[in-house]
């Protein structure tokens, strides 16, 4: 019988969180030393994607970072033994207290920052004056802009796009981090997103930390949407340098 493996916690003499698991299998600890491992039993080799899966995952996930310390396996962990894990969690004793002391009464929010306009490229041109003077200059001509013209313009927006990008997203890094413990910046999905944040925010304080936000956002402009998201398990300020087996 294998173990589904969802986090990593201090040993502290309390139990695990009264819960079931992936497949309804009671939630236990596995303690090696001062730390010990959140588990359930899992009979496969490996995990599938499923909602089922997922919401008994995050079911889990909830109970503990809303109560405790911890380090958030990703989904899907398994190791095949106990002996296994122990040997896991005593080989990285140090790195894993390194990172349990790094997120200490912390939970993680997220912050995404967005363009609401309709049309981005003219967005973007009338707030970049060397833009619009490229623009200018590449239609001003009496024949069509050729194909060299065009790639031209369209490498002088997709730097233009960039530096304002990164001008937003480091203008809102630097305010968030003044209400927050550590700030992690993610790669943005779309074209209109300007930043993507992960922030390490302490647990008791997660109502002043959102009218902190409110006020932050009320500092950008109308075109401006945030979307605050969580609170989640430090999934962005946790890294295990070896994998379990």
């Amino acid at each position: 019988m294998g173990l589904y493996v969802y986090a990593v916690v201090h040993a502290d003499g309390r139990s695990a969180a009264p819960i079931h698991g992936l497949l309804e299998q009671p939630v236990y600890q596995v303690a090696a030393g001062g730390l010990a491992a959140i588990v359930s039993d899992y009979p496969a080799v490996s995990v599938r994607p499923e909602r089922k899966h997922i919401a008994a995952d995050q079911a889990v996930m909830r109970k503990l970072y809303s109560e405790r310390d911890m380090l958030p396996m990703a989904f899907g962990t398994l190791t095949q033994s106990k002996e296994a894990l122990v040997d896991f969690i005593e080989q990285q004793s140090e790195a894993l207290n390194n990172q349990l002391q790094r997120v200490a009464g912390c939970i993680e929010m997220g912050l995404r920052l967005s363009l609401d306009v309709d049309d981005l490229a003219a967005f973007t041109v009338e707030r970049t004056p060397t833009l619009k003077a490229a623009r200018d200059k590449t239609y001003a001509r009496r024949r069509p802009p050729s194909h060299d013209d065009m790639i031209r313009l369209g490498q002088a927006f997709d730097t233009a796009l960039k530096v304002y990008r990164e001008t937003q997203a480091a203008q809102l890094a630097r305010a968030v981090a003044a209400v927050c413990k550590e700030v992690s910046t993610l790669p943005v999905r779309t074209e209109k997103e300007l930043a993507n944040l992960a922030m390490l925010v302490p647990r008791d304080g997660l109502a002043a930390f959102e009218a902190e936000m409110e006020a932050i956002a009320a500092g950008f402009g109308d075109e401006m949407v945030f979307s605050l998201t969580g609170p989640w398990p430090p999934y962005n300020f946790v890294t295990f340098e070896d994998r379990l087996h």
